[in-house]
């Protein structure tokens, strides 16, 4: 019997659908336009903020519901699905679900694992716009709307993995979540990319019936999402994850290179194949 199932993509952003270093995406462009033309939602989910991600889904002329922050907060716009859902608050143009706790909080936390380990670490609170240019390559617009933080604070660690590994107990003795993002350490709370993906995942069921998902990231940060998707990929660059980690995930794809080029590639090969003719928005299940 053939059913047909409305096919969604969750991507990362850094070192994923964007260079890690240059913020680019044009490699990207050819898988972009057809997923385009077929409608399919393409999802933003990173740790990136909202603000951020609202110029990436302008640039792109994405006008899919998206996450930020590691899974802080789901953004879906307001009429996007057809029916009534609870959400927390609302901007004049989107309904947010909560799911990370409120950043004072996360900087207090980040405090006190200084103060109670004395590695020295310095998260995005501690720096200046300037700084975070620096450190991030960015123009001093994008560090701007980088440290306008709700619900993650990246951080990094003087140190190496005994210092680390020290952190990332404090962090979890407090009931709070550590992960790594590819640049940074992220300090948060009991969210993660994973989560907001399942409550996105249901939010399109309800709107389609059925769907099929494909999850694609680079970093440990994304392994939650791909455990919950149909289809995970993992773009394995010099980022050192752990095999065992990647192994916990049922039929993740590795692929061997990372970026927009890497994207494009997995992504055209995915939707291609399954997309024949009109209804390529639709993936077709025996």
């Amino acid at each position: 019997m053939m059913t047909t199932r409305k096919l969604v993509i969750f991507t990362d952003l850094d070192g994923t659908l964007l260079d890690r270093n240059t913020y680019s995406f044009e490699p990207a462009q050819p898988a972009l336009r057809l997923i385009k033309q077929k409608d399919i939602p393409l999802v933003l989910s990173s740790s990136k903020t909202m603000v951020e991600i609202e110029f990436y889904r302008k640039v792109l002329e994405n006008g899919h519901p998206f996450l930020s922050e590691n899974g802080g907060a789901v953004f879906v716009p307001k009429d996007y699905f057809s029916f009534r859902f609870h959400y927390d608050r609302e901007t004049d143009r989107f309904f947010v679900l909560e799911l990370g706790i409120p950043y004072p909080r996360i900087i207090e936390i980040l405090d006190s694992v200084r103060k109670e380990t004395g590695i020295s670490m310095k998260g995005f609170s501690d720096l200046t716009e300037e700084e975070v240019s620096s450190l991030c390559a960015m123009d001093s617009k994008k560090a701007a709307w980088a440290k306008k933080r709700e619900y993650d604070e990246p951080f990094f660690i003087e140190g190496g993995e005994k210092e680390i590994e020290i952190v990332r107990g404090k962090i979890e003795e407090k009931a709070m979540t550590y992960t790594w993002g590819g640049k940074f350490h992220h300090l948060l709370g009991k969210n993660d990319k994973g989560k907001a993906v399942e409550i996105l995942k249901e939010l399109y069921e309800n709107e389609f019936f059925s769907i099929f998902t494909v999850g694609i990231g680079d970093s440990l940060n994304d392994l939650p999402m791909l455990s919950v998707v149909d289809r995970p990929i993992f773009l394995k660059g010099e980022e050192n994850v752990s095999p065992d980690a990647l192994s916990l995930i049922q039929n993740c794809t590795i692929i061997h290179g990372t970026g927009p080029q890497a994207w494009n590639e997995v992504i055209l090969s995915i939707v291609k194949p399954a997309s024949p003719g009109p209804e390529g928005s639709k993936v077709k299940e025996s």
